[in-house]
């Protein structure tokens, strides 16, 4: 444990250290107020739509909040989590210091969660930062605080996830460019599978509960099971021990 809580303050302070982190924060925090912002316009001509027309029906203001912890996050998280994974791995391996990490007196498994866990807390900062945008609509709006709450959740797992194939990405180069780019593929593979699983013949319906998008989107609506708490804790269990087996 002390290997790991020494490899996380580590791998925080470079992340802080350097512009990398505030960058990819900012970016982030970009991405989601333009797309906060397109959904607040949106939502203001179907409030004009309802008053000019009474058989318009207005959702509620919560359907902000499902989007932007929904959709919205999935997109901006595409683009920011190769940017914070792409060294993790590579770049130790291009400075030539993954041979002290590799032969100090702690395991493999040790060295991936430590440096995983840095990333995770840079998600963590990421998303608080981003909270005032959904909490204006609890302000001012009428929203369920429950669909936040299940919201951010579902935005700190599915980030989590896309994290652990980000730090698999960076394990299998020394280059952190590829590393990005590998990590790109990956994200944008899995996110596609995601979103065509329920669009393929016979067995769409039945493979769309084992995809990523989809616990995104049942967090993100507000609802919050065990099913969806298991799956991300287990695909993330899996990426890490196959990154453990590649860095062996």
């Amino acid at each position: 444990m002390n290997f790991i809580w020494a490899l996380f303050r580590r791998e925080v302070k470079s992340y802080f250290v350097s512009p990398l982190a505030y960058t990819a924060i900012a970016v982030f925090l970009a991405i989601q107020g333009v797309l906060f912002v397109a959904a607040l316009g949106q939502y203001q001509s179907l409030r004009i739509q309802a008053a000019q027309n009474p058989l318009v029906q207005l959702p509620g203001a919560e359907v902000l909040i499902r989007d932007f912890f929904g959709a919205d996050v999935l997109w901006a998280l595409i683009m920011i989590v190769p940017l914070l994974t792409m060294r993790l791995l590579a770049d130790e391996r291009r400075q030539y210091t993954a041979e002290l990490l590799l032969t100090a007196p702690m395991s493999t498994r040790q060295l991936i969660v430590g440096k995983y866990l840095g990333s995770v807390l840079v998600l963590l900062v990421m998303l608080t930062m981003a909270l005032w945008m959904p909490m204006l609509i609890l302000a001012w709006g009428d929203a369920d605080p429950g669909v936040l709450l299940a919201g951010l959740l579902g935005a700190f797992l599915y980030g989590s996830f896309l994290l652990a194939l980000g730090l698999l990405a960076s394990s299998l180069t020394e280059n952190p460019f590829i590393a990005a780019i590998l990590a790109l593929m990956f994200i944008a593979g899995v996110t596609w599978i995601g979103v065509q699983a329920a669009n393929l013949p016979v067995i769409g319906r039945n493979l769309d509960q084992f995809t990523p998008a989809s616990n995104l989107a049942d967090l993100a609506q507000g609802v919050v099971d065990s099913h969806a708490l298991v799956y991300f804790a287990s695909v993330v269990i899996f990426v890490l021990e196959l990154t453990a087996r590649v860095v062996d």
